[in-house]
């Protein structure tokens, strides 16, 4: 060996046989000291797992994010969640869009509203939570009789664009013109049972737990709802590109935890159904009716929706983006979401 680190040797410095340059064995015993003293701080100081933030509202499929923290589902070595629980959805979109959330549990209409309202933020959806076959509503007065007897007549609704867009398809439905912009109400849904006592609406876009409280208070009857649109209305769990690309596994976990919640409500165990309806503001006794109108996908379902060569999910994404648009929610180059599977196949494996 003729030179230490790069450093090359004059030539009447040259050893002879093993002996070693000047100076070597001093560098190589410092090198190993500190290697020891960062080795030792590693051993002692172990790497905290990820903190991220969860923006959701109150539905019966996100609630099993809360149920699952309540219960401590999580694996606290390789997640630490801070979950967001915002009285309406729109808010939750808001916290991820502006970046105080870098998840969020939400519909597959909203993911792409958010990629039309920044698309620097386009999360990747993940996981499809369930859908929803009856859950989300179109409620009217009696004295309306059906979707025509809505036309040019005032409609409440939140901003969150799954409204909007069950508005547009149910019109569709029964090739009605679009509701125009001077029909609808965007209102706190605190207001909507007075909105609809006042007259001063005459149906409201709903769906649980507010859909259930509004029918104890007031006689409303169904004029559309999700059961009308098969495979169409998803709930799923979407986040940004570089939390998932830099820490999968904590994705994982939340999504693990997410089912052992909802393994424990499917078994009766006792004070889930409990919990669940305390989450939603519900009475137990109504969490039934609830929960009829919600399907959950099974683990080969997951696969199909999510691989990106099934290509099964983006044709959806497709046309929720030409209703948005057509609606006036996004703009024409909104980009689509992209989809990835490999929560799925992490659940398949047992990881």
């Amino acid at each position: 060996m003729g030179a230490v680190a790069g450093f090359a040797l004059p030539p009447g410095r040259r050893h002879k046989g093993r002996r070693q340059p000047i100076g070597w064995r001093p560098w190589r015993g410092g090198l190993a000291a500190v290697s020891a003293l960062v080795l030792a701080l590693l051993i002692g100081c172990p790497r905290q797992p990820p903190r991220f933030v969860l923006a959701m509202n109150p539905w019966p499929g996100y609630a099993y994010f809360a149920l699952a923290q309540a219960r401590q589902h999580y694996d606290p070595r390789r997640l630490r969640l801070d979950l967001r629980n915002f009285a309406d959805n729109d808010r939750a979109v808001q916290s991820y869009v502006g970046g105080a959330a870098q998840a969020i549990a939400t519909t597959a209409i909203d993911v792409v509203t958010i990629c039309g309202l920044a698309p620097e933020r386009c999360p990747v959806i993940v996981y499809v939570i369930d859908e929803s076959r009856g859950g989300d509503q179109v409620l009217a007065l009696p004295e309306v009789k059906d979707l025509k007897g809505l036309v040019g007549r005032p409609i409440a609704l939140d901003r969150s664009s799954l409204s909007r867009y069950l508005l547009a398809r149910a019109f569709e439905s029964e090739d009605l013109p679009p509701p125009v912009p001077s029909q609808l109400r965007f209102l706190p849904a605190a207001s909507w049972e007075a909105a609809l006592r006042q007259g001063t609406v005459a149906a409201v876009v709903t769906y649980p737990p507010r859909s259930e409280l509004l029918r104890r208070s007031l006689p409303l009857d169904t004029l559309f709802s999700s059961r009308q649109l098969p495979n169409e209305i998803l709930d799923v769990l979407a986040v940004e590109p570089e939390l998932l690309r830099l820490h999968p596994d904590a994705v994982l976990a939340l999504v693990q935890g997410w089912q052992a919640a909802r393994e424990e409500e499917r078994e009766g165990q006792v004070g889930v159904r409990e919990a669940m309806a305390d989450h939603l503001g519900l009475d137990p006794a109504f969490s039934s009716a609830v929960l009829g109108g919600i399907r959950y996908p099974g683990p080969q379902e997951q696969y199909e929706l999510l691989n990106p060569r099934q290509n099964n999910l983006p044709p959806l994404l497709e046309q929720i983006r030409q209703v948005l648009y057509a609606n006036g929610v996004i703009p024409a180059n909104t980009p689509l979401p992209a989809t990835d599977d490999s929560m799925a196949r992490g659940l398949a494996k047992g990881r």
